[in-house]
């Protein structure tokens, strides 16, 4: 069970593929920044007990984008009493993942190492079963939102339409969802900060042109969705980034 503090107040949790994260606003209580897969909510107890805290503390979800492997706790969270936050322009691939169109052709990448992995760890972390999106707040480019550590929402499509970044300031983190990865779940490519790969993006060179939205980003703690923090800050990871392009 992956749980590790990456900044003060702030701790990554999930697995080696997919990553949530949670954030204490203090007196206020829990934000959880994106909902792994359904299957992660197993473990979801346990992870909130090992910093003391429960699902009662857990005011907001923020989801980042509406992919299944980050919305997949979502439901439960939503019944235990925290509010789902997520841009309305996911709501579709959020409600039904089959509804999902993305670039590029699976075959091209069937020899990658990743791949398989990931595709056996996402069915069994429950990809394939029946979804039930619970009712969300819509977020919206440039909003600093009322929830516990008050993130400021940068909207940055191309991954997804209503793919997010968001900057706790006073954390000193930014939650890139997959907008940035630091290994890409179907390559399993490691070499620094990158964009997902043809077949993971809606638009890959909107996702490619979406890096410039988030340049004015101040924290040096730059955590995605897939893989390690990075800790060059975000000029950076943008550079690194256009040098790996689309692949």
């Amino acid at each position: 069970m992956l749980l590790d503090e990456v900044a003060p107040g702030v701790w990554r949790a999930g697995s080696k593929y997919v990553n949530w994260y949670i954030v204490d606003g203090g007196t206020e209580g829990l934000t959880v920044v994106d909902a792994g897969f359904r299957g992660y909510v197993k473990k979801l107890d346990k992870t909130l007990a090992r910093i003391g805290k429960s699902r009662a503390d857990v005011k907001a979800t923020v989801l980042t984008h509406g992919h299944v492997d980050h919305v997949g706790m979502a439901s439960e969270l939503a019944h235990s009493g925290a509010t789902i936050f997520m841009h309305p322009a996911d709501f579709e691939i959020a409600a039904d993942p089959t509804s999902v169109k993305n670039e590029g052709r699976v075959g091209k990448y069937l020899l990658y190492p990743g791949i398989s992995a990931f595709v056996l760890h996402s069915v069994a972390k429950g990809a394939l079963l029946p979804t039930d999106f619970p009712p969300f707040e819509p977020i919206a480019d440039g909003e600093t939102m009322d929830v516990p550590g008050n993130p400021t929402v940068t909207h940055v499509p191309g991954h997804t339409d209503g793919s997010c970044v968001l900057e706790f300031h006073e954390h000193g983190v930014a939650l890139v969802g997959d907008l940035i990865c630091t290994v890409s779940p179907v390559s399993g490519r490691r070499n620094g900060p990158q964009i997902l790969t043809r077949v993971s993006n809606k638009n890959s060179a909107k996702a490619l042109s979406s890096l410039d939205l988030v340049e004015g980003i101040k924290a040096k703690i730059i955590l995605p969705g897939h893989g390690d923090p990075y800790l060059d800050g975000i000029e950076s990871a943008i550079a690194s980034a256009k040098a790996v392009g689309c692949r």
